[in-house]
């Protein structure tokens, strides 16, 4: 049985499901996830979504969607609470795909990325 976007997302987050973007956002995903995935495909379309609500929350937004946060750049470094102050930046093990290694649904995505892409070789290589 294959499951949509949609169901997975329901599946994998619910915190995420009463979002009433998440149509919206599922089908930008689609829009910049690549045919490659093959029978894989709605499984990244779903984990793309999850990883943008993911960082959402990183930055302050609530699960359901009625905030989507500060809207700051980069991975947070540090972070205090008395008086809430928060430091952005674009450090990390993983540089090549910057964003995406920031969450545990994008580091999935890597993953299956990683299994699911054929990169092109040349005999250099």
């Amino acid at each position: 049985m294959a499951f949509t976007a949609s169901q997975i997302i329901a599946l994998r987050a619910p915190q995420y499901a009463s979002d009433p973007r998440i149509p919206d956002l599922i089908m930008l995903a689609k829009k910049q996830t690549g045919a490659e995935f093959e029978d894989q495909y709605e499984n990244a379309v779903a984990l793309r979504v999850m990883h943008w609500k993911a960082r959402e929350e990183i930055r302050g937004g609530a699960a359901n969607g009625s905030s989507s946060g500060s809207g700051e750049a980069g991975m947070v470094t540090s972070e205090s609470e008395g008086q809430l102050s928060r430091s952005f930046g674009r450090t990390g093990s993983n540089l090549r795909y910057g964003d995406l290694a920031t969450t545990a649904y994008g580091q999935e995505l890597i993953d299956l990325m990683g299994s699911s892409l054929v990169l092109c070789r040349t005999r250099m290589m």
